[in-house]
């Protein structure tokens, strides 16, 4: 059976209304190539579930994402490091480990070997922000190690005239992240990860992989995780008129669960 998340659609359209306001007050209102309303919902709603005694997260950039931590955890400590950008909105609190640690990933760095660390430091909680479809992304993500032939939905045919061939050509027309198969796919017919390679290091390190060594690491993950999550995207494309998501590629969208239930409650 599977472990059951710890919160419900309820709890998050409730955090939702919550977290509006806060979002409305932050610092960097420019965030262009970091996190977005989505992600630092996300990231605002597991910190302030999981209450965890100290946070940590790899990869700051302007300081959005410890800005964000913070309103979830006002007391908390936050430890924060970064190879190119020091958080600079950082409230700093006293450096030490305790069992409930969160850990927040946004290095572009290949989550598979960052699962494999912070496990080794016996850390539990991991929250990864770049978690980029099979095919695309700078370095090796959950996603592309769970997807996966005996996984529902997972696994790639790269036959040109495939059904799934179409689709894609199709999707490539709408959203600017989809992928086609001439780019899923590449020689010998190699789809997993990025056209066989395993990427890492926003792309600067990068290593050819067989499915073989790829389907070992999916089930790795599987022995190791205990709950894995993806947040659903809050609105879908016609309320945020974004064209870089794929809604074929992700999870329903939160504020359409929540037009579902009204509706459902009118009818009784």
């Amino acid at each position: 059976m599977e472990k059951q998340f710890g919160w419900t659609s309820k709890d998050l359209l409730k955090g939702l209304e919550e977290f509006v306001p806060i979002y409305e007050t932050r610092p960097i209102k420019n965030n262009i190539y970091g996190m977005g309303f989505d992600h630092s919902f996300g990231l605002w709603f597991i910190a302030k579930w999981l209450k965890p005694v100290l946070m940590i997260e790899s990869g700051v950039f302007k300081g959005h994402s410890t800005w964000v931590l913070r309103q979830a955890m006002p007391d908390t400590p936050i430890i924060s490091l970064s190879p190119r950008h020091p958080g600079k909105y950082l409230k700093k609190g006293p450096a030490y480990v305790d069992v409930e640690v969160l850990i927040f990933f946004d290095d572009h760095q290949n989550e598979l070997k960052r699962v494999k660390q912070a496990l080794n430091a016996g850390f539990r909680h991991l929250v990864f922000e770049d978690n980029y479809d099979t095919g695309t992304g700078d370095h090796y993500s959950l996603r592309q190690i769970c997807d996966q032939s005996y996984i529902r939905g997972g696994g790639h045919s790269c036959f040109r005239d495939s059904d799934e061939a179409r689709v894609r050509s199709k999707r490539k027309l709408f959203w600017e992240k989809a992928v086609d198969i001439d780019e899923l796919c590449g020689p010998n017919e190699a789809w997993w990860g990025v056209r066989g390679w395993m990427r890492d290091n926003f792309n600067h390190s990068n290593k050819p992989i067989s499915y073989a060594e790829h389907f070992q690491n999916s089930r790795f993950i599987e022995s190791t995780l205990d709950v894995y999550w993806e947040l659903p995207p809050v609105a879908g494309p016609s309320l945020t008129h974004q064209t870089r998501y794929d809604p074929a590629s992700g999870q329903p969208v939160l504020l359409l669960k929540m037009v579902v239930m009204a509706c459902s409650s009118g009818w009784d």
